[in-house]
């Protein structure tokens, strides 16, 4: 027979919907990539905490502040797709080992320059650029490399076990970062996220990828032949599309708390680095919980209703924290916020992955980071101005009213189902 019939798709909707986030680990190579890449986003978090303190030290304004995220995601804008161009023409692997190198080498410098005392403001957020662009070159090959690590059933799930390493070291990163910059200075903190690299830089080298999953090495690469290409498929398939737009208005509001958090910690909760570390923990804490029940609600619920329903979650966490005090109740809102934030962030990630045929996923899914970078960004810019003017309290709960009012507006744009055949490579791009 061609196709399932009704009751049969169903039950395979079922069964792939309740493969468990862990499921991929079975497999040696994810699971060793997967334990590299949470040693490395431990790093990463421990990073970014000291690099966000260390401009509250320097100049504890909203805007300046704000602008350490904005350096980081400027970059992605500007040069995402034309990473996702050449991760698309190159060996995947080589390619990896080279921005994964040159990550290592700006974390150094920046811990060179912080133990020497040279670190200013300016210095700071220009060499948080060049992290940007570093990992804006990573990004789209590390997201496309997924699809070739585990079988297609299991693509949605090893996103999930993703987001697990990211939010369990979300959860252990900041904490041990305040705890180390309580200790013995901010500097350690990129000292740590410069080592941290070495793992993931070792897998790639003892790491044999399948034949068929290496791109074709081409003598020339026409460059804007080939990004038209990425376009026209992220133009062209619906699902994508709506991945999109989504992800674009959902960062622009959801950025007003990644962008005031050290604020929330220092002005409202009168806490200092140990207590802006546990702010971020307990994000961490509630993403790993929101992966352990994803994937029965899938079984329940359609991914539109899912990203809904969260959104919604997220706002009104969003104003329980602006308004709040309390250590308590602001824990709490967190540990929610970072469940809600995992459930529409994984659910639209995992839409663009699934629709992208492999040889343009890298350009696919950099255009689904080029959408967030330019909605974080923006949004950063944006809350961090209106935290001048009306408070962090008052421009947190603005951004709670556009996230509820955007989530409604975004809704009618379908995601569609997770669990589709692998898309066709041939398509009217070529």
């Amino acid at each position: 027979m061609d196709s399932d019939t009704p009751k049969e798709s169903n039950t395979k909707e079922s069964t792939l919907a309740s493969i468990s986030p862990l499921a991929p680990l079975a497999i040696p190579i994810y699971r060793s990539f997967w334990l590299a890449g949470l040693f490395s986003n431990i790093g990463t978090w421990m990073h970014e905490t000291g690099a966000v303190w260390l401009m509250t030290d320097l100049q504890p304004s909203p805007e300046m502040v704000s602008a350490v995220r904005v350096a980081m995601a400027l970059p992605m804008f500007a040069f995402v797709l034309a990473a996702g161009v050449w991760a698309d023409h190159f060996d995947r692997r080589h390619w990896l080992m080279g921005t994964q190198s040159f990550l290592l080498t700006i974390a150094l410098l920046m811990w060179v320059c912080t133990g020497m005392g040279w670190m200013t403001p300016g210095l700071l957020l220009l060499l948080t650029a060049c992290l940007g662009l570093a990992s804006t070159l990573n990004l789209p090959a590390w997201q496309a490399m997924t699809p070739e690590l585990v079988p297609q059933s299991m693509i949605a799930s090893a996103i999930q076990a993703g987001s697990v390493s990211f939010n369990l070291a979300r959860s252990v990163g900041p904490a041990l970062a305040g705890l180390a910059i309580a200790e013995f200075g901010v500097g350690v903190t990129f000292l740590f996220n410069a080592i941290s690299f070495l793992g993931t830089i070792c897998v790639l080298v003892f790491w044999k990828p399948a034949l068929d999953a290496e791109p074709k090495r081409k003598k020339k690469v026409e460059f804007f032949v080939e990004l038209k290409k990425g376009i026209f498929i992220a133009k062209n398939s619906v699902h994508i599309r709506s991945a999109l737009i989504r992800v674009l208005l959902f960062a622009f509001t959801a950025s007003s708390l990644w962008s005031l958090l050290s604020l929330v910690a220092t002005e409202k909760l009168g806490l200092r680095e140990k207590g802006f570390g546990l702010c971020l923990a307990a994000l961490g804490v509630g993403a790993v919980v929101g992966a352990g029940v994803l994937p029965w609600l899938r079984q329940k619920f359609s991914s539109e209703a899912l990203v809904l329903s969260s959104q919604l979650a997220l706002a009104i966490w969003l104003v329980i924290i602006g308004l709040s005090n309390s250590h308590a109740v602001a824990t709490v809102a967190l540990v929610l916020f970072g469940s809600a934030w995992m459930t529409v962030m994984t659910t639209l990630n995992a839409t663009a992955q699934v629709n992208l045929p492999r040889k343009f996923r890298a350009r696919g899914m950099s255009a689904f980071v080029m959408f967030f970078s330019l909605g974080m960004g923006l949004g950063a810019l944006t809350w961090g101005w209106l935290a001048k003017l009306v408070q962090v309290s008052g421009s947190l709960c603005i951004a709670a009213g556009a996230m509820a009012a955007l989530a409604l507006f975004t809704h009618r744009y379908i995601l569609g189902p997770l669990n589709i055949a692998e898309p066709s490579q041939e398509t009217n791009a070529e």
